[in-house]
């Protein structure tokens, strides 16, 4: 029994160990759409920041989902803050007085409904199911011999 319980630890720890990156990775690729949108944004004097109001929701109201922020001018903005109310990012580190157009890539949600109810459960199902069979590979299935 200790061989059998010395395994599945084993195997647990090598499942999350090696594969729960890429299992989580390619859980947010179902759940999102990489998107790519233009903006022409103006700063006055001494102003350095800008709002710019996204097509789509960000994945997760997170403004690390924000993949590149790049400018038609030189200079290196970045993505702030976000508004999930109003879908609005704020966007820093802007050239003062200078027009330009910020082109924003980030990963939206999908607008698929199945992926609306489940996504957030995927996780727990596709790691909690190789638990399972883990477990039941173990502990419940009998050696044929």
């Amino acid at each position: 029994m200790a061989g059998k319980v010395f395994i599945a630890i084993l195997a647990v720890f090598l499942l999350l160990g090696a594969f729960t990156s890429p299992i989580l990775a390619g859980i947010k690729t179902w759940r999102t759409v990489d998107t790519t949108e233009n903006f022409i944004v103006s700063t006055g004097a001494a102003v350095t920041t800008a709002n710019v109001t996204l097509g789509s929701d960000l994945f997760q109201d997170d403004e690390s989902n924000v993949i590149e922020v790049s400018s038609s001018i030189t200079e290196s903005p970045v993505a702030t803050s976000y508004t999930a109310a109003t879908n609005v990012l704020l966007i820093s580190a802007l050239t003062a007085n200078e027009s330009r157009t910020l082109t924003i890539n980030y990963y939206a949600e999908s607008d698929n409904e199945v992926m609306q109810a489940a996504g957030p459960f995927l996780p727990v199902l596709v790691i909690g199911g190789l638990l399972a069979i883990i477990f039941i590979g173990t502990f419940v299935m009998k050696k044929g011999r």
